[in-house]
C-alpha cells in the first residue's frame, strides 16, 4: 500500500475489540482509544517477551506512540466532548437505530464463570453468575482513553483478562495493532463487542464497529489540516529508518 500511495502520513486502525471491565465501567458498544500513558505508547503487545526465573513472563519491547497530529486532534476532541458532548449518537442515527442493542443483552459474567451453553448465546448460562452493574441512564456509548493490548491469539478467559489488565492498566484487547504500529504511525480505535472471555460471540460486532467508525468520523473533523501537510510521509520515515 505504501509503495502505491506515497503521500500517506498516518493511519487510523478502526475496528472491534474485547473490553476489560475490571478497571473502568466499560460496556458493549463503548469506544476505547489507544492514548499514550507514562508507561506505554497507547498500545502494548502483551504476549511479546521472554520467560525468566520460576516461569515468570517478562514483557519486552515497546510500541511507538501515535503521531503528534492525531494526538493534537484527540486532545481537542476530548475538550469538545466535555463542553458539548459526543456526536456519536447523532452519527449512529444516520445509519441505524442507535438503541437497537438493548442493555439487557449486555451481559458480563464473573471472570471465573465459563460459558456452559451448547450454543453461541448465553441464554442457557447461569444468570446468577452475572455481575451486578448499575444501568446507564441513557443509551449513549462512552469513550475511554488508555492502553489497548494487542496479541497474536484471541483472549477468551476472564481471569487472564483481569490479570493482564491489572499488570498493564489495559482497557481493551485486540489482535492487529502490534504488528503495524512500529512501521506505520497510527491511532488505534476499538468498539467494544465482547468482554474477552469465554462468553464471546458476534451479536454486538456490527454495533461496536459502527460506534468506532462514528468516533473516527468525529475525530477526523478536528484534525488540523496544516499540521497534516507538515507531517512527514510514512514512506519517507521508513526510507530513513
Amino acid at each position: 500500500m505504501l509503495s502505491s500511495f506515497r503521500s500517506i502520513r498516518f493511519g487510523l486502525m478502526v475496528g472491534i475489540g474485547g473490553g476489560s471491565p475490571s478497571l473502568a465501567d466499560i460496556r458493549l458498544g463503548d469506544v476505547v482509544v489507544g492514548k499514550p500513558t507514562t508507561a506505554f505508547g497507547g498500545v502494548v503487545q502483551y504476549d511479546y517477551g521472554k520467560t525468566i526465573r520460576d516461569g515468570v513472563f517478562e514483557r519486552t519491547g515497546t510500541l511507538n506512540k501515535p503521531p503528534r497530529v492525531l494526538l493534537t486532534a484527540l486532545s481537542k476532541l476530548q475538550a469538545n466532548h466535555l463542553i458539548h458532548g459526543s456526536q456519536i449518537p447523532r452519527l449512529l442515527s444516520e445509519i441505524m437505530n442507535p438503541t437497537f442493542m438493548p442493555q439487557d443483552q449486555d451481559r458480563l459474567f464473573h471472570p471465573e464463570y465459563h460459558h456452559t451453553s451448547s450454543g453461541v448465546t448465553c441464554d442457557e448460562c447461569d444468570q446468577h453468575r452475572l455481575m451486578a452493574r448499575t444501568p446507564r441512564g441513557k443509551h449513549s456509548p462512552k469513550i475511554h482513553y488508555g492502553v489497548i493490548a494487542s496479541g497474536n491469539w484471541v483472549l477468551k478467559d476472564g481471569c487472564t483478562r483481569d490479570r493482564l489488565a491489572r499488570e498493564y492498566n489495559i482497557l481493551c484487547f485486540e489482535m492487529e495493532a502490534a504488528g503495524l504500529m512500529d512501521n506505520f504511525p497510527c491511532l488505534v480505535i476499538r468498539g467494544i463487542s465482547d468482554y474477552a472471555d469465554s462468553h464471546k460471540n458476534k451479536a454486538w460486532q456490527g454495533y461496536a464497529a459502527a460506534t468506532a467508525a462514528a468516533y473516527t468520523k468525529e475525530l477526523l473533523s478536528v484534525v488540523p489540516t496544516k499540521q497534516v501537510e507538515d507531517t512527514t510521509t510514512v514512506s519517507h520515515l521508513n526510507s530513513i529508518s
